[in-house]
């Protein structure tokens, strides 16, 4: 006979929403670096299972890269299995190795920025630029080709925009089934033993160290009471065996040491400063001799806040022609734009 297990807590709101906003991004990570959406998704929901049980003792702000960190560690992900095919528009990524594979999908797929993508992977910003590097596709003459870049990136966010529906309840249902809670294990029910046929219920003995636990503890409580009244009801003669009378307890404070003799003696008054200067040779030393010797400075003084207007004005720079100026605006845009991802 079993007693039913308690019912586990549901999954918090928030832990639901995380997993289906990152499911579809992990779910083709996962594809395209093994090759094969069925493994994937093997992979995505042990990650999505592992994390969920760890999720509530993380901080919010932790939880995208402990749910990476559990995915590109997944070890389905670390062999490509005899499926493994890549469509046409990503056949390119079928040719990487798969440490610069994953690297690169770090940035094209799960959209990690550079810093979040070396502690996921747990290599050095040298080894992730470099992965990045040899993942890059190359032109005919075997530089870097930004354009088959843009190719690889665009091909690689149609994917996962086109992901089919059917996939998508797939997914939805592993997202489901991960932030479900485990059942407990049933543990037994203390049932009383069933007597022998015949004759009385068998009892149980005495546990011999809890009996004399017991004893222990009743010594232990007799002497802390004799104790107790040998204090308070002991006659003076025992006291003074101990060292005086009450008078001298009270009078010595229980055998301390008796008060220090303190003695106060005021200070001397403090001698004034002396001048490090002299008075008569405070001019000639002053840091603005010059200028208070100067005819031409005291005018400038009293001109000071009309200079100081008229030298911030002519910093401001003159208004541009209107078309000039949007005309460059859209220049610089078009040249800032980030194109690679």
């Amino acid at each position: 006979m079993t007693d039913p297990s308690p019912s586990a807590a549901p999954a918090p709101p928030a832990l639901a929403a995380f997993l289906r906003g990152v499911e579809r991004r992990g779910a083709l990570f996962a594809q395209l670096q093994c090759g094969d959406a069925e493994h994937g998704d093997v992979a995505l929901a042990t990650a999505m299972r592992a994390f969920s049980e760890q999720a509530p003792g993380l901080p919010m702000a932790d939880w995208p890269r402990g749910f990476w960190q559990r995915l590109m560690a997944s070890p389905v992900l670390h062999r490509a299995p005899a499926a493994a095919h890549w469509p046409e528009p990503l056949a390119h990524l079928g040719a990487l190795a798969p440490e610069d594979r994953r690297a690169l999908l770090s940035r094209l797929a799960a959209g990690l920025p550079e810093d979040e993508a070396v502690e996921v992977l747990g290599i050095d910003l040298t080894h992730y630029r470099a992965s990045l590097a040899a993942a890059c596709p190359l032109d005919a003459t075997g530089q870097p080709d930004p354009i088959g870049w843009r190719a690889l990136a665009d091909a690689i966010q149609q994917q996962m925009r086109e992901l089919p529906p059917e996939r998508m309840a797939r997914l939805a249902r592993l997202r489901e089934r991960a932030l479900r809670p485990e059942p407990a294990a049933p543990r037994p029910s203390r049932t009383p033993p069933v007597p022998v046929s015949g004759g009385r219920a068998p009892r149980k003995a005495a546990s011999t160290p809890g009996r004399w636990r017991r004893w222990a503890v009743v010594a232990i409580v007799l002497a802390c009471a004799g104790g107790l009244a040998v204090t308070f009801f002991a006659p003076p003669a025992w006291w003074g065996r101990m060292g005086g009378t009450l008078e001298q307890v009270g009078e010595t404070g229980l055998g301390l040491a008796e008060e220090p003799d303190i003695r106060s003696e005021a200070l001397a008054p403090a001698d004034a400063p002396a001048a490090s200067v002299a008075a008569e040779d405070a001019l000639p030393l002053h840091p603005d001799l010059d200028l208070l010797l100067d005819p031409e400075s005291e005018s400038l003084s009293g001109e000071a806040a009309f200079l100081a207007w008229y030298l911030a004005g002519r910093s401001q720079p003159l208004p541009a022609d209107p078309a000039t100026t949007a005309a460059d605006a859209a220049a610089i845009g078009e040249e800032g734009r980030d194109t690679t991802f």
